[in-house]
């Protein structure tokens, strides 16, 4: 396939800065979303369904239930006697403080194999796509960069993947910014860049010369004098995880049934590691309404528009309502929850009465007993 030509790199840590409480002990890539799966799971998928099989996964730190989550890569069809999936953490001396450093210390890796381009993905991005459409844009233009974009209103952006893109007609970038001018809708840079190999290492390079590590300003923006640069819209569903209200609102989402087919299309599936567990069970008193389940639960209470993963026990008269609960966690009887997101592996009390609110959904961290 065409797309063999391109090098995929996925970056673990993205925007882990503005998601300090699902971040404590865990990459973003880790973070579980929609019940089954976690953010690493899409570019992944993405990636593997667009034939792209050499994928790197950069991970700086808090990398262990990543590793246990990816395996040798074969959930996505990369266990791979050659090319296939790597992880690459940190080494030696070197630093993976910003984006533009992490790619110069990098440079080994990526220049070691044949491809042409390299395809770089955020972890905080949920989304399905075909990136061989980027491609093949990217090839009928002569891109040396093209950036992935759609269409949002944006008021600040916390990260060094990100920026605004004004294009002609015919979606060539004629300005990139650093940050928007007002809240108003707008191109945003979704993260996700293909890049010419040659011309990706040969900015990096640049920018360390003069020691600039800023991607957006010493990298892209200086990109736009010399080389062919475009933008490709992306017009699905997707949504970016900055904050623990993103996550939340991300995942209440996908409890629309147009949405969720949109984001788990049969044709493009997304791929996860199984977990061998028995069907859930339901209690004769219990009462489910409009949520997502996973598999090994066991539901004994009333649960309205929540997402439940796996392994999860709920107890007798316990009522959840428009809550996140991670897998493996313990909700006593006669509990009563109201817009939480609950991670994994935290034992909720008996008779424990706790509400946020759905703009200030309330976060209650691993392994808590509340």
């Amino acid at each position: 396939m065409a797309t063999n030509k391109i090098l995929g790199l996925i970056f673990a840590n993205t925007n882990e800065k503005h998601l300090p409480e699902l971040t404590a002990y865990r990459t973003t890539g880790s973070i579980p979303f929609g019940g089954k799966y976690r953010m690493i799971d899409f570019p992944l998928s993405n990636m593997s369904n667009s034939g792209i099989n050499n994928v790197g996964i950069v991970a700086k730190s808090n990398f262990m239930s990543l590793m246990d989550h990816v395996g040798s890569g074969s959930a996505w069809d990369l266990a791979r006697r050659r090319s296939g999936l790597n992880i690459l953490p940190p080494y030696g001396e070197h630093s993976f403080k910003t984006l533009v450093d992490t790619i110069f210390n990098l440079h080994g890796y990526i220049e070691h194999g044949d491809e042409e381009y390299v395809m770089i993905s955020p972890s905080d991005f949920v989304h399905n796509m075909d990136y061989s459409k980027v491609f093949r844009f990217a090839e009928k233009n002569r891109a040396d960069i093209t950036f992935v974009y759609i269409k949002r209103s944006v008021k600040e952006i916390t990260d060094d993947f990100r920026c605004i893109l004004e294009t002609d007609d015919e979606g060539k970038v004629t300005k990139i910014m650093a940050s928007p001018v007002d809240d108003s809708v707008c191109s945003l840079s979704t993260g996700v860049m293909l890049f010419k190999k040659t011309v990706l290492m040969a900015l990096i390079r640049q920018a360390m010369s003069e020691s600039k590590y800023s991607f957006v300003r010493d990298v892209l923006q200086k990109s736009l004098d010399r080389h062919r640069v475009y933008g490709y819209e992306f017009d699905g569903f997707c949504e970016i995880i900055g904050s623990v209200k993103q996550y939340y609102d991300a995942n209440m989402k996908i409890m629309d049934r147009d949405i969720r087919y949109k984001l788990f299309d049969y044709k493009r599936p997304i791929y996860t590691k199984v977990r061998d567990d028995a069907p859930s069970r339901y209690g004769l008193n219990c009462d489910v309404k409009d949520s997502l389940i996973a598999q090994g639960c066991v539901i004994n209470g009333i649960v309205e528009n929540s997402i439940i993963s796996k392994g999860v026990y709920i107890g007798h008269d316990a009522v959840i309502k428009n809550c996140i609960i991670m897998q493996d966690s313990i909700i006593g009887d006669k509990a009563e929850l109201t817009n939480l997101v609950i991670d994994k592996d935290v034992n909720v009390s008996r008779g424990s009465k706790i509400q946020g609110t759905v703009n200030y959904p309330m976060y209650i961290a691993k392994r808590s007993i509340v």
